[in-house]
């Protein structure tokens, strides 16, 4: 069992008597993230809950309580499917994917769909392969994008769909092998062909695995080209999957930086999405929380990172879920992990309006909170550390309550067991704390990587 947090001494107390748990000395904290109630920062309409592949081919397959669950309003997705391909083949492929629109469509979640994938480039193909452009030729790319426009149309996908035109180009030579230049001279031919042949269809780019920064010369390249062809996309995207530890891969640094950059070079300062954030190890209760708070606070939609292969990749809500036997591509049996009821919690009982939060100044505490008609709900998360973190909630006096006073707090827990191993949250009651200053401040001592809490108060 994971250790419990203990908030308080006489909240250490009962969690001591209720669960058999030894009181240790706590360190006092020098970290805090702070709630500020008199701030609304806006409806919730839960930004995190996009998925990256992680629903199978079979409509209904995974049960419909799961998807409206977890909040499930993103999908992006695709499948290999080139234009070499028979005819027979190629049509299986794109039905595919038409079924897993179709899914999304019936959540009301936007999808995205993958552009480059659709062509081939995964990852797995030889750098003998065809790319557009190849020999300053567009025309089998030009037959590959009037066959996906067809496809569209044909299949009334039009609705809720944005193109994401490649994947992870500057990643090495993984997903695009023919460099930056050429790059550049693809996106402009398939930015104006899409453009024409498919309007009102929105443009996702530039999908780079690096996030933004002045230094990047893809990104740099990129958006000197974008303003200058015109080609600028309705939406920018970008992966959020590196190095934990650094400021770069935290959207506190990427989101003000590209806006910065946008203005500089004179470019509209559009919608932003993570299409895909958190690393396979942040896929866990607390990381979940944590990347919950971030996307909340710059009001970003993001989509989950999937880090599964094979059949696994196109099934269990990109690692939210387990099943009887997770080998089974067809298989159900389906149940929540400990890291799915973070989002369902999130989902499901966090709404009303969000107020202002601030996240800890070594970046690795954060907090997301929501006001209801009568209830104060916070869910905090790290980014995979321990210690002591002080959760500081501001303007007390903001919901009708006296500056000074008792208020009772209840907590639960969200333990982790692994990515297919159930895991419910837990209920750990109530425990009365006084507060003065019209500011009531608890610690929470982070003694797991992977457990989070939720903290509810009435007013």
């Amino acid at each position: 069992m994971a250790p419990l947090p203990f908030l308080t001494i006489a909240a250490a107390s009962l969690l001591s008597y209720r669960n058999a748990v030894a009181i240790e000395p706590r360190q006092s904290s020098s970290q805090y993230t702070y709630v500020n109630l008199a701030v609304n920062t806006g409806t919730s309409v839960h930004r995190a809950s996009g998925v990256l592949y992680g629903v199978p081919d079979v409509q209904g397959q995974i049960p419909s309580s799961f998807y409206t669950g977890m909040g499930f309003n993103y999908l992006s997705a695709d499948r290999l499917l080139t234009t070499c391909f028979a005819v027979v083949l190629r049509q299986t492929r794109f039905l595919e994917i038409v079924s897993n629109y179709e899914t999304a469509r019936s959540y009301g979640a936007q999808f995205i769909l993958k552009m480059s994938d659709i062509w081939g480039a995964d990852g797995t193909q030889a750098t003998t392969a065809e790319w557009p452009g190849d020999n300053g030729s567009y025309t089998e790319f030009d037959r590959f994008l009037a066959q996906l426009v067809s496809d569209v149309k044909a299949n009334s996908m039009t609705a809720g769909l944005k193109i994401l035109i490649w994947n992870e180009p500057d990643l090495g030579t993984a997903f695009w092998y023919p460099g930056f230049t050429r790059y550049l001279a693809m996106w402009n031919h398939a930015v104006t062909y899409l453009r024409t042949n498919l309007p009102g269809v929105p443009i996702a780019g530039p999908g780079f695995a690096k996030p933004p920064s002045t230094s990047n010369s893809w990104w740099t390249g990129w958006l000197s080209n974008i303003k200058s062809s015109g080609t600028a996309p309705d939406i920018y995207d970008w992966h959020l999957e590196g190095d934990i530890s650094s400021s770069v891969d935290d959207l506190q640094t990427t989101q003000p930086v590209l806006v910065s950059m946008l203005e500089s070079y004179g470019l509209v300062v559009g919608e932003f999405i993570i299409d895909e954030y958190g690393t396979s190890g942040e896929q866990v209760p607390s990381g979940a929380a944590w990347w919950i708070s971030r996307l909340e606070r710059f009001n970003m939609y993001g989509i989950r990172g999937n880090w599964a292969s094979g059949a696994q990749l196109h099934d269990f809500l990109a690692g939210l879920l387990g099943k009887t036997d997770v080998n089974s591509a067809t298989g159900t049996g389906y149940f929540a992990n400990g890291e799915y009821n973070v989002y369902h919690y999130y989902a499901t009982t966090m709404t009303g309006y969000r107020v202002q939060t601030t996240g800890s100044t070594d970046r690795l505490m954060d907090c997301y909170a929501v006001v209801d008609s009568n209830t104060v709900r916070i869910l905090v998360g790290g980014r995979l550390t321990t210690g002591t973190y002080e959760l500081v909630i501001e303007s007390i006096s903001s919901l009708g309550l006296a500056t000074s006073g008792t208020i009772t707090v209840h907590t639960y827990q969200f333990a982790y067991a692994g990515v297919y191993t159930a895991s419910p949250m837990t209920d750990l009651g109530t425990v009365a704390h006084t507060y003065t200053g019209n500011t009531l401040s608890f610690p929470i001592y982070q003694t797991s990587t992977t457990t989070t809490w939720a903290f509810e108060f009435p007013f």
